[in-house]
């Protein structure tokens, strides 16, 4: 059972995380500690690439399983089209800044609550693409807002779902 606003009412069952698990299998790769002492910058700058090729694989996943554009993907990521496309065919170039790192954790938080809260793909896609009467939206569809609404959309949106996950008191 569903609101108005395409969430689901209270009560409605919640889906194993191992679905959402499994659809993201392979997006972030096994990290080894190196046996030598390296500086701390050192270890900075990997880390950093690390997570940033981690990100771009994830977030390619993501986009595919939402059906969004690479202009819509690079949007939310706060980057270039050909920025988006070149780091997403070749993860290990990626250096994603702060707030790109920042905008990729609000996505993840925002599809985690969506596999939680509608536990089919094919109905995440569907929630984020149509239009929405749920006053955040104001009958524009989620993915809309996300775009045109920037880093304080997507923080919004995050803790919109968050409210939605603890019983939609907001």
């Amino acid at each position: 059972m569903t609101r108005d606003d395409g969430a689901p009412r209270h009560g409605a069952k919640r889906a194993s995380l191992d679905s959402s698990c499994d659809r993201l299998t392979g997006s972030v790769q096994e990290y080894l500690e190196p046996f030598e002492p390296v500086s701390a910058e050192e270890r900075e700058v990997h880390d950093h690439t690390a997570v940033s090729a981690a990100v771009m694989r994830t977030m390619t996943n993501i986009a595919r399983e939402w059906e969004c554009t690479e202009a819509e993907m690079a949007s939310l990521l706060g980057m270039e089209v050909a920025k988006y496309r070149m780091w997403s065919s070749d993860p290990a170039r990626a250096a994603l800044d702060g707030e790109q790192i920042e905008r990729a954790s609000l996505l993840l938080g925002v599809y985690a609550a969506l596999v939680t809260l509608l536990p089919l793909a094919e109905r995440q896609c569907w929630w984020l693409h149509h239009p929405n009467q749920g006053a955040l939206f104001q009958g524009r569809p989620p993915i809309a807002c996300l775009r045109h609404g920037g880093l304080s959309a997507l923080r919004e949106l995050r803790m919109y779902l968050d409210a939605e996950l603890q019983g939609g008191f907001a």
